[in-house]
């Protein structure tokens, strides 16, 4: 008896950088951005990781994995302006540096911080954050505003999508 063979990949061999996470990607000679908004529900994955990326329409791009995982990539920046998307902000254990955040195919900064939040006391060498619920609604490409649930309101920058070492 013999055994179907296995279906042969599909798409371009492909190398997904995904060492500070993955946001956004070159292929086709055109920048993709994570259609996922939140990073974090992307699986994780080796840095980087071989797989195959195929053009499965004129402005969606498909990864995929030896192990079968499939990760979508969209031609312009993903998020409706002026949504509220629910988002957790993180405070740096030891103090209220607020951590850069990443979403909608992009890394957000800010210098701000929340009045009257103060992180996880800093012990035994290990970081810990303090997370913070509230909403997270995107400006413009480059602009937004994180509000917490207790009123607290931040304003973050978009730094380039690419390039992180």
């Amino acid at each position: 008896m013999m055994s179907a063979p296995s279906p042969s990949p599909s798409g371009e061999p492909f190398l997904l950088s995904a060492h500070c996470g993955i946001l956004s990607t070159v292929f086709a000679g055109r920048t993709f951005y994570l259609e996922e908004l939140y990073p974090t529900r992307i699986p994780a994955l080796a840095m980087p990781e071989a797989g195959f990326m195929t053009l499965v329409s004129p402005h969606v791009a498909e990864f995929t994995d030896p192990a079968g995982n499939r990760i979508r990539f969209v031609d312009s920046l993903p998020g409706e302006i002026n949504h509220p998307y629910p988002l957790a902000v993180r405070v740096l254990s030891g103090g209220n540096h607020i951590l850069d955040e990443p979403f909608a195919g992009r890394h957000w900064q800010t210098t701000e911080t929340l009045p009257g939040v103060v992180g996880l006391p800093y012990g035994n060498g290990m970081d810990r954050v303090t997370f913070v619920q509230g909403i997270f609604i995107i400006a413009d490409s480059e602009d937004a505003i994180f509000k917490s649930d207790a009123g607290g309101v931040l304003h973050f920058s978009a730094v380039p999508p690419m390039g992180c070492d």
